[in-house]
Formats: structure tokens, sequence, C-alpha cells
């Protein structure tokens, strides 16, 4: 018998559970707005130098610069929302969740969830860890963010070149 499941779990300790994952969460989201805020000056200064000094160049680079900056994003929202399924399983009283974890490999995903991070059941386990799924990056905070960044860094590349 597992120790989640041999000694009942108090609801203080919930609470406490609850809040530490919450904090988690919090941390994820906020890492998120650090990386658009960090992201968005350095695009705007490439996209900027490149029109004003014709450097196809460096359009590209910031072009890869968003790219970077969306695969970032992409796994603090694909990890903000394990942590989201951990805390409803810990929410609902699973017991197949031990005390105090905040492994969100601890929680099995619904087959039906789309924002299931195996989504390619075909690639070696390693390298599907690595790349979000398709949920996250047509998540509005991400796919029409970033994409509408590499359209206009496309468009600055034509412009200069």
């Amino acid at each position: 018998m597992s120790e989640a499941t041999s000694t009942p779990i108090s609801p203080d300790d919930r609470r406490k559970h609850l809040d530490f994952i919450q904090a988690t969460i919090t941390r994820m989201s906020a890492a998120s707005t650090t990386t658009k805020s960090w992201m968005l000056p350095v695009v705007s200064a490439t996209y900027g130098y490149a029109l004003v000094q014709k450097a196809t160049s460096v359009a590209v680079l910031g072009i890869a610069a968003v790219v970077l900056f969306a695969y970032l994003d992409a796994n603090y929202l694909r990890q903000e929302k394990r942590f989201r399924r951990l805390y409803k399983a810990v929410a609902q009283g699973s017991d197949e969740i031990a005390v105090f974890s905040l492994n969100p490999d601890d929680v099995t995903p619904h087959q039906n969830d789309k924002s299931n991070e195996e989504w390619a059941t075909w690639m070696p386990r390693w390298i599907n860890r690595l790349l979000p799924g398709p949920a996250v990056w047509a998540s509005w905070s991400v796919g029409p963010f970033y994409l509408a960044l590499c359209a206009a860094g496309t468009v600055v590349a034509i412009r200069t070149g």
C-alpha cells in the first residue's frame, strides 16, 4: 500500500499542499509574463535597426529571437497546465497523489485531455518532453501573439531585402 493511501490527509495539510502547487503555478505564469516583457524590446530593437540600416540579416535574427522566446513561453505554459492538473487532482482528494507532492507526473492525464504532453506517441519520450504539444502552441497566449511578431519580422525582412 502506498504512503498516499495509508494515512488520511487532514484538511489543513490539503490546503497547504494546494498553496504550494498554486505558488508554483503563479511562478510559471510570472515567468511567462517576464519572457514576453524581455522579448518585446529585443524584437523591437532588431526590427527597428533592420529597417533603418536595411539589414535583412538583423531582421532574420529578430525572427529567430521570437521563435526562441515562443519556445520558452510555450514550455512555461505546458508546465503551468501540468501543475493545474496536479492542483485539480489534489483538490478532488485523489488518493494517487502523495502528501505534499509537487511532481505533476504523479497525475495520469485523461485521454481526452488535449493539453496532454504525450501528444506524439510515435516520438521517443525524451523528444516528446522537449516539445510542447499543439494545444499549447495554439493557445491564445502563445500562437497568435508570436505568429504576429514573426509575420511582422517577415515583412521587415522583405522590405529590407
